[in-house]
């Protein structure tokens, strides 16, 4: 129990929108010092994006069953198959596709809050870390200048027009 404290007393406080000064390698380089080997690998199964590994922990089996009932509801109502999707408030889905991504982020970071809002140093805490993490992790790829070169680099104009 006391290594939960060790590795979480020296992480720092993370905000939404705000850069973190630990990326998402040297988060789990430091959690494989303190944790044991099946915590560690509990941990690793917790990817904002992988939801079909099965973890022990409830707090994530919760998660990542939040997770897919949220995919499914935007594929539904992307479909056009619900008005209301299932699991969040349609306003989620209102603005520009980066509005909306940041909105869906931000959503998903507050489900996290409650889910691990019980649990303090625990192995809990540091599932809820790392996935917050990596929400920080996504946002920070959100650059103007990085994708407008990114579609530059990806498309050719040729007599104005692009292929």
């Amino acid at each position: 129990m006391d290594k939960y404290y060790y590795l979480i007393a020296q992480l720092p406080f993370l905000r939404f929108e705000e850069k973190t000064y630990i990326s998402k390698e040297s988060f789990l380089e430091e959690a494989k010092k303190w944790l044991s080997d099946k915590d560690f690998k509990e941990i690793t199964k917790a990817g904002l994006d992988d939801l079909k590994s099965k973890g022990a922990s409830s707090f994530l089996r919760e998660y990542k069953k939040i997770e897919l009932t949220l995919r499914e509801g935007l594929a539904s109502h992307r479909q056009k198959k619900e008005n209301q999707p299932r699991g969040f408030d349609k306003n989620l889905l209102e603005g520009n596709p980066l509005e909306i991504e940041k909105k869906l982020l931000f959503w998903r970071w507050q489900k996290v809050d409650e889910l691990a809002q019980d649990f303090s140093f625990s192995r809990e805490a540091v599932l809820a870390y790392f996935i917050k993490l990596q929400i920080l992790e996504k946002l920070s790829e959100f650059d103007k200048k990085k994708g407008t070169e990114k579609f530059d680099s990806l498309s050719e104009v040729e007599d104005g027009k692009i292929r």
